[in-house]
């Protein structure tokens, strides 16, 4: 049997490849989807899988990435209005496209599973979660968010509600992403608290 490791990719087997897992995620979901399906839905070779591709997971995260590639970070010239933009983009790309449902899948899926939890944290959010660091670090730079901002704890702020009220509620509109940036930017923006000055007790005499 012929060994074509060395061989240069084929873009359109790529591409095949891409689009018969997207196709199965959506029928099947993360737990159904085997790549025995896909190189049958791509009309390819098992082989021809692996050697691209270590495993399911890798697969799978690559392309849900191709798919909804990581948006530019926004520069309005306004920190607030950046992260509206940026929240309501990431939302209407996954709407768009109709993979909002597989990717909130795929983060379920990946509950316990480190096999796809990682590649999907590296590949998959990190991309995305640090186009919200890059408008939280420019806010703090043109003194929009105070200097001691935690851009880590921003991105907890921002992503994790979203997220959140997706998977319970199954649904996120303009107005819900609107309410959630709002307060998150109104935790963010609030100047640090000083701890407050210890009284000294009263001296005898």
């Amino acid at each position: 049997m012929p060994n074509d490791r060395g061989r240069p990719r084929r873009p359109e087997t790529d591409a095949a490849i891409l689009g018969a897992t997207i196709d199965l995620l959506r029928e099947t979901g993360y737990g159904g989807l085997s790549i025995e399906a896909v190189a049958t839905r791509a009309r390819v070779t098992r082989p021809t899988i692996y050697r691209r591709w270590p495993d399911k997971a890798q697969l799978v995260v690559e392309a849900l990435s191709r798919a909804v590639p990581p948006a530019p970070a926004p520069d309005t010239g306004d920190t607030r209005t950046d992260l509206h933009h940026l929240a309501n983009g990431l939302v209407d790309r996954l709407v768009r496209t109709g993979l909002a449902p597989v990717v909130l899948g795929v983060l379920a899926d990946s509950n316990g599973r480190d096999d796809l939890a990682a590649p999907l944290r590296d590949l998959y959010l990190h991309p995305r979660l640090d186009t919200i660091t890059d408008v939280v670090n420019r806010g703090i730079a043109r003194g929009d968010l105070p200097r001691d901002t935690s851009p880590d704890t921003a991105r907890d702020l921002l992503a994790g509600p979203l997220v959140y009220r997706w998977l319970v509620s199954g649904t996120l509109t303009h107005t819900d992403i609107d309410h959630l940036v709002d307060t998150a930017w109104t935790a963010l923006s609030r100047p640090a608290r000083s701890a407050s000055p210890r009284r000294r007790s009263p001296q005898p005499g």
